[in-house]
Parts: C-alpha cells; structure tokens; sequence
C-alpha cells in the first residue's frame, strides 16, 4: 500500500514538474518577443533624436519592385542613421513609421517601411504612393495588423512638412508571382497603396488602396 501511495506521489511530482517546465518555456518566449519590442522601440527613440546605434546589416540592396520578397543578408555589422523623408500614419491598427527616400539602402523590408520603385510621391499629382512591409510577429513586421482595417478607415503621411488623409477604398487579394497588379478605383486623384502578407496565408498578399481625402 505504501509502495502505491509512493508511486502515485512520484508521478503526481514528475506531472508537475513537466507542468512547470512548460509554463518557464512559454514565459522565456514571451519574455524574449518582449524584448525584441523593446530593442527596437529604443533603437527608433535613438534614430529619432538623430544618433547613431550599431545594428545588424542584413540587407545591402533592394531587389524588389511591387512585391514582398526576402532580401539577401549580410552579416556584418555598420554604423548609420535612418533618414526619414517622410512618416506613415494609420491610426486603427496604432501604426506610426517613418520611410526613406527610394536610393537609400536601408529603404529595404528588412529594416523599414519600403516606398517602392515604381512608388509616387505624396504631393505627385494623381501619383500613388506604394508602401510595403513585412506583416506576421517579428519586430520588423510594420504591418502585421493591417488586416484590421475595414473600408473607410484613415491613413495620413507626412512629408515635406504637409500632412495628407487618405481614406481606405479598397482591399483585395493578389497571389504570390514576383510581380503585383495595383487596381485604383480611381486614377484621377492621389492615392495610397500598402501592400503586406495576407494574415493566414503563404500564397497571396493583401493590397490596400486609399485615395486622398
């Protein structure tokens, strides 16, 4: 009878150590995503106010146009500074990041907000501004809750000290072939393209279209 009493304890301390096992390995990945969005909300303050911070260099180029691809990584380590040319707003889903101009080496999925080759500027009249960025988990997934939004909801960029709404207009689906179609619903004012992952799906990205308020 001891004997079963003892067994029966064994297994009732090994359960619970599993049990705590578990518990620290869920809370270590917690801890270290928490991290991760700390690291970077301190290297933007550091970028803001216009100093300089040592990073990892994983991207030299962009090679890409209107789709979201992986670029190359480096991994050697240099010192620099993002140069905002402008700032993206989308107040829904609490997004605020700046983008750089179209030749700067950092203007790469990898590090940033991409604005496109191919991507107007905000004051191009009928022009069209196309952004791009990661969406899922990781810290440089700038647009991982576009998925959110829902016709009519607002966007604004800043550039050139003038402040520009957008208003959302169009969501659709496009699939994964290297290149992207943008269908504007209108062609006869300004609007704003972001384009991301589609949330659940490795085939197809999401294109979201704006057009100025």
């Amino acid at each position: 009878m001891k004997k079963i009493k003892l067994k029966k304890s064994q297994r009732i301390i090994l359960g619970s150590l599993i049990i705590l096992v578990g518990i620290m390995f869920l809370s270590y990945g917690k801890f270290m995503n928490l991290r991760e969005e700390v690291y970077e909300e301190v290297k933007l303050s550091l970028i803001d106010n216009g100093e300089e911070e040592v990073v990892n260099n994983e991207v030299a180029e962009t090679p890409i146009a209107k789709n979201v691809q992986n670029a190359s990584v480096n991994e050697k380590k240099r010192t620099y500074n993002y140069n905002y040319i402008g700032y993206l707003e989308v107040p829904r889903v609490g997004l605020k990041r700046g983008f750089l101009n179209k030749d700067d080496k950092y203007n790469n999925i990898q590090y940033n907000i991409m604005i496109s080759p191919s991507s107007n500027m905000p004051d191009e009249e009928r022009g069209n501004v196309i952004l791009i960025a990661h969406s899922g988990d990781s810290y440089i997934s700038y647009f991982a809750y576009l998925y959110k939004l829902k016709l009519g909801d607002k966007a604004y960029i800043t550039y050139n000290g003038k402040r520009y709404a957008y208003t959302l207009v169009k969501i659709e689906e496009e699939p994964k072939t290297g290149t992207i179609a943008i269908h504007r619903p209108d062609y006869n004012t300004k609007s704003l393209t972001l384009i991301t992952c589609t949330k659940d799906n490795d085939y197809t990205q999401t294109v979201y279209i704006f057009n100025i308020v």
